[in-house]
């Protein structure tokens, strides 16, 4: 891991980390080989979808539409977009193959081209984190939701993005309170290497609600999704791989 205080050439970073890993997390996912997304964030993710009305939802940073067809399929009206051409057109080859009446669109979720309170509720899975400038989607984000409309974002979570031992010559409480750059290894999952590395964002938690509210937000609710306490018990590969708390989901509401 490297902690890092420079953003230069983030954006042009992502795109190029995103474009070679793609078939590996098509892979990743229609395979089912993520615990993580299996067992913990995509019901943290399903169980903020309110029941029992048919809503019109953005998936932002809908990567190869996996949460949009698991919504699609609870009976709401769904949209994707992503920045990485070769997972929307895989979502969208799997749409024409297997319609659940999802539109994709290829496209930055900072600054995109729905009309103004157009949906009912955004969620951001893993993608909030994935850019350097989150306020910007945020500002987004408010602009093209309904009134009491809301949003739930699901990323790592920021109070264990590093430990003191991490560090070097920083003082850990300067570090942790600083926006950082988070480069890590491939990606490891399911007992496949990802052909390249990955990086993101790290802003302390108290940033991250106040993006939030200083954009017309009302944070309602904070979770912090995890295993059932019976895995963390008996099952050997969670206790080595969810040893700390690892996820966190803001739910915040336009007012």
């Amino acid at each position: 891991m490297k902690i890092r205080a420079s953003f230069k050439n983030w954006e042009k970073e992502k795109k190029k980390e995103w474009i070679k890993n793609a078939n590996f997390w098509i892979k990743i996912i229609r395979e089912n080989l993520d615990p993580f997304r299996l067992m913990v964030t995509n019901k943290a993710i399903l169980n903020s979808i309110p029941k029992g009305k048919k809503l019109k939802i953005l998936d932002a940073g809908c990567g190869e539409g996996y949460l949009c067809r698991l919504i699609a399929k609870r009976g709401h009206l769904v949209y994707g977009i992503d920045f990485c051409e070769e997972l929307i057109k895989a979502a969208q080859k799997l749409e024409k193959e297997e319609p659940l009446g999802i539109k994709y669109y290829l496209g930055d979720f900072r600054k995109t081209n729905f009309p103004s309170s157009f949906f009912d509720l955004i969620i951001s899975h893993h993608t909030l984190n994935e850019i350097p400038n989150p306020e910007k989607a945020i500002k987004e984000f408010w602009r093209i939701l309904k009134n009491k409309g809301k949003v739930v974002c699901l990323f790592l979570h920021p109070c264990f993005d590093f430990l003191p031992s991490d560090l070097k010559n920083e003082d850990f409480a300067f570090s942790y309170f600083q926006k950082r750059k988070i480069e890590k290894g491939p990606y490891f999952v399911g007992g496949i290497l990802s052909p390249v590395p990955y990086f993101y964002l790290h802003l302390p938690l108290s940033s991250w609600l106040k993006l939030f509210q200083k954009n017309g937000f009302l944070i309602a609710r904070i979770d912090e999704p995890r295993p059932s306490f019976k895995l963390l018990k008996k099952n050997k590969w969670w206790k080595e791989n969810f040893n700390k708390p690892r996820f966190i989901l803001i739910e915040a509401e336009k007012h």
